[in-house]
Parts: structure tokens; C-alpha cells; sequence
């Protein structure tokens, strides 16, 4: 198609250039010479008017009209057409004019080789460009097609995307629905575990301390068969204290297992009776954990039968609170109380330190104040004293003196335990989830209710490991000046 295109652009340019190339004759006959009067092509207004014919030069005498040489042939052999608007004679131009003229015809000439160049170079340029527009139609063609098909594919996976994403979803929202349920569902179910071990419990412990009950009496029947415990609503005659069997034993470091094992005695007793007292008997306790102390006290205060506290030999820090705080107190003349500041074991950089300072303080000024209120002296004055009746701050005072500061109510000089009817030993119980290929070890009674076990260090010295502290915001408040306890 571009080669026929450039074939006819070289006809056209061929056609535009004939006049120039046309020779111009020396000789015009007369009927071409000069352009008829009425000739329609003769319009340009520039052109000379018309000039009469020139005569034809006469041959010379003795020769003939063909053997002159340059006689022109025949008009009517050989007619000569002028170029469109030039003079009908060359031979009458001037000098100039046909310099102007042949400078004319040479341009023409130039311009129409020019052209005609020009034509061809775009003829050859389309025809080499032919087969590069076509590849870059093909390829344009393949882009979109490809354009066309990755948005295809890619809104595919965008649909397949969204609706995983969807079926994810769903999914994760059924299964957190289904974890849900499940621990709603185990939740009750320890909820009724705990409650069905807590009756079962309590239901044991009224057994067995009915059992109990039973064989001392049925042993006591054995020697004297009318000895029977003094229950009395006020146990202090004459000066002589009657403890009966309502009694709870408080020894050793005071632990999370013995506050357990006071408190749940306190409610057994409470629902035997809520007419007779209830009474806590404290040999030696050098006090222990806040927390636990704390809860001992007031499961005191909240018991509807009164609680009485009995310290027979010494009660420091933790038990000495209890003891001040206690509904009812006695002791020994020479029973020793004893009151400090709280302590802990602190582990940690500066700001742990201190923030475990601060929060030991705040638990002594929460249960301290109450003391020092009921002494009628503030807290401040309180601390004051303890350093002043000691450097070290343990401010400890004989059963007298401790009555004088009101941190007991009753000092007597006898104490009757009428519910020592026999002389049997309580069965040892041992450790829960102990393996039975260790030897179970022999600690002291007192350490088996508390959770304190006796050890012996590498140099062979004696000492009691106290049980890790349970709740993460306790501290130990106890005596123990010659490092007999040691925290895990």
C-alpha cells in the first residue's frame, strides 16, 4: 500500500516538472506565437499585451530552407507549447528577464526534485515504519489484552480474598463464642467444684471434731466419769480463767495455712454455738505474715460468739495485733507482748525497694493506728515510744505492763484447760502431695498446721523455712532477732 502511494506521488511530481523541462523553440509560428485574443487560458493580467508576429527571417540566396542549420523545423512538424504565463518569445525577453527566467526554471526544476525526494524519503520511512507500527498495534493490542486478563484475575482474588476473609471471621467469631461458652461452662463447674469441696469440708471437720469430741469423753469416762469441759459465758472467776473445748491453737509463725486453720475453727464453733466463747491460745508466736494476721482478725471481729486471745508465754509483731485487738485478753503476769514496726524482705533495685517500703508502711499504719488509738496516743507518738523504750524499736513489756498500756485486758494467774480429758496424741497427718519414697520429715507440731518446716543449714544450725508468701502485696511482721526464720 506505502510503495503504490510513493509511485503515485512520484507520477504527480514527474507531471508538475514537464514544463520545465520542456526545450523552448527559437522559432514560433505564428499560430502559437501569440495566444489568441479570445483564449480562456490567457488570464494572466501580468502578461505582455500581444505583439504582432515577427517576420520569418528570410534564407539566404542559393540555399534551401533545410540546409540552413539552424532553421527550426516546421511549425507543423514540431509545435512548441511556452510555459502557463511566460512571454510567447524568449528571443524578445531582455538579458535579465531570461537570466530571471532560466533562474526560475531551474528552482522549479530543484523544487520538484526536491519533492520529489521528499516524497520518496517519506515513502521509505512509512514503508520501513510499516512494520513497526504494526508490531507496536500488536503489542499495544497485547498489553491491553494482558491489562484486561491481570484485572480480571486480580478482581478475582480480591473476591476470593474478601470472602476468606469473611469465612475467617465467621469462624474466628464462632470460636470465640465456643471459647466463651467453655469457660463459662468451666467456671461453673469449679465454682460448684469449690463449693461441693468447701461443704464437704466443713462436713468432715463437724465429723471428725465430733468423733473427736466423743472418744475424749468416752476416754475421759475411763478416768473420772463425770469430768466433762467447763462451758461458761464469762470464763474469768475469781481470778482463774476456764478454757474450754471451743479452743484454737496459735503457735509458730503465723502463715496463710494457720490463718486457714483459725479462721475455719472460728466459723465451726460459731455454728456449734454463738452463746459461749471462742478462745485462741497462743504458747509462743512470734507473729508473721500481715496478710494472714489480718484475716485472723477479722474473722474475729466479724464471729457472733466472742473471741477471747490467751497468751501463756510470748507474743511479738503480727500476734501481739491480734492480742491488742482481740475482743477479750489475758496473759501471765510475766507473759512478754511485744510491738514493732513491720519489716520485709525486700529484693530489687532502688524504686522496687522504695515502693515496697511505702506499701509496708501503709499496711503498719492500717493496722497500728487501731492500736495506738486504743492506747489514746497517736501513731506517731506510738513509733516515738518504741524507740524510746528500745533502740532497736521492739518495745516488749511483761503481762502487768502490757496491761498498764492496754495491749492486754486481763492479767491471771491461773489458767484451767478443762477440756484436757485424755492423754492421747492427735494422729500425725502428712504432708498433702508429698511422695512417699522421701522420708516425710518430723517437725515440731506447731510447724505442721503453719506450713513451717525445720531445716538445718550447711554449718549444722537449726531453722524454720517459712512458706512462701502467697498474696503478692504481703509482708512478714515478725520477732526473730536470732534468725531462727528464714523466707523461701
Amino acid at each position: 500500500m506505502h510503495l503504490r502511494t510513493s509511485l503515485r506521488v512520484l507520477a504527480l511530481a514527474a507531471l508538475l516538472a514537464q514544463p520545465a523541462f520542456a526545450k523552448p523553440a527559437k522559432t514560433t509560428s505564428p499560430a502559437v506565437a501569440a495566444p489568441a485574443a479570445d483564449d480562456p487560458t490567457s488570464d494572466d493580467p501580468s502578461a505582455p499585451p500581444p505583439r504582432a508576429p515577427a517576420a520569418t527571417p528570410t534564407a539566404p540566396a542559393g540555399t534551401t530552407p533545410a540546409a540552413h542549420p539552424a532553421a527550426p523545423a516546421p511549425a507543423a512538424a514540431q509545435p512548441t507549447v511556452a510555459p502557463q504565463g511566460a512571454p510567447a518569445q524568449r528571443d524578445e525577453l531582455s538579458p535579465e528577464q531570461k537570466a530571471a527566467l532560466k533562474e526560475a526554471d531551474r528552482m522549479r526544476i530543484e523544487k520538484a526534485r526536491i519533492d520529489a525526494e521528499v516524497a520518496l524519503a517519506e515513502a521509505k520511512r512509512a514503508e520501513e515504519l510499516a512494520p513497526l507500527n504494526a508490531e507496536v498495534a500488536r503489542l499495544t493490542a497485547e498489553r491491553s489484552l494482558r491489562l484486561a486478563k491481570a484485572s480480571a484475575e486480580a478482581a478475582a482474588l480480591d473476591d476470593e480474598r474478601a470472602k476468606l476473609e469473611r469465612q475467617a471471621g465467621l469462624e474466628a467469631a464462632r470460636s470465640s463464642a465456643r471459647l466463651t461458652e467453655r469457660s463459662n461452662k468451666i467456671r461453673e463447674l469449679e465454682a460448684e467444684a469449690k463449693q461441693l469441696q468447701l461443704e464437704a469440708a466443713n462436713t468432715v471437720a463437724r465429723l471428725s471434731n465430733e468423733i473427736q469430741r466423743f472418744q475424749k469423753e468416752d476416754e475421759a469416762r475411763k478416768v473420772a466419769s463425770k469430768a466433762k469441759p467447763k462451758y461458761l459465758k464469762d470464763p474469768l472467776v475469781d481470778g482463774v480463767l476456764y478454757v474450754s473445748d471451743r479452743r484454737i491453737a496459735l503457735n509458730g509463725a503465723v502463715t496463710e495455712q494457720l490463718a486457714d486453720y483459725v479462721c475455719t475453727r472460728i466459723s465451726f464453733y460459731n455454728n456449734q454455738s454463738s452463746e459461749f466463747p471462742i478462745f485462741i491460745v497462743v504458747d509462743n508466736s512470734p507473729g508473721g505474715s500481715v496478710a494472714a494476721g489480718y484475716q485472723i482478725q477479722k474473722a474475729m471481729a466479724a464471729s457472733k460468739a466472742p473471741v477471747h486471745v490467751v497468751v501463756k508465754g510470748f507474743a511479738a509483731s503480727m500476734t501481739a495485733v491480734i492480742t491488742t485487738l482481740a475482743e477479750r485478753s489475758y496473759c501471765y503476769p510475766n507473759t512478754i507482748i511485744l510491738h514493732h514496726q513491720a519489716s520485709n524482705t525486700l529484693r530489687g533495685n532502688m524504686t522496687v525497694l522504695k515502693e515496697q517500703i511505702d506499701f509496708t508502711n501503709q499496711w503498719f499504719d492500717r493496722l497500728a493506728t487501731p492500736i495506738a488509738k486504743k492506747m489514746g496516743i497517736s501513731l506517731q507518738e506510738f513509733v516515738k515510744q518504741m524507740y524510746a523504750n528500745d533502740s532497736t524499736g521492739d518495745w516488749q513489756a511483761f503481762g502487768d505492763k502490757a496491761k498498764e498500756l492496754k495491749w492486754v485486758d486481763h492479767v491471771v494467774e491461773r489458767i484451767e484447760e478443762t477440756a484436757v480429758l485424755d492423754l492421747l496424741p492427735a494422729p500425725p497427718s502428712p504432708p498433702a502431695m508429698m511422695p512417699q519414697t522421701q522420708p516425710l520429715p518430723q517437725p515440731p507440731t506447731r510447724t505442721e498446721i503453719s506450713g513451717v518446716v525445720t531445716k538445718v543449714d550447711d554449718k549444722g544450725r537449726p531453722y524454720f523455712e517459712l512458706p512462701t508468701l502467697a498474696n503478692p502485696f504481703d509482708a512478714w511482721w515478725l520477732y526473730d532477732p536470732q534468725g531462727l526464720y528464714r523466707a523461701r
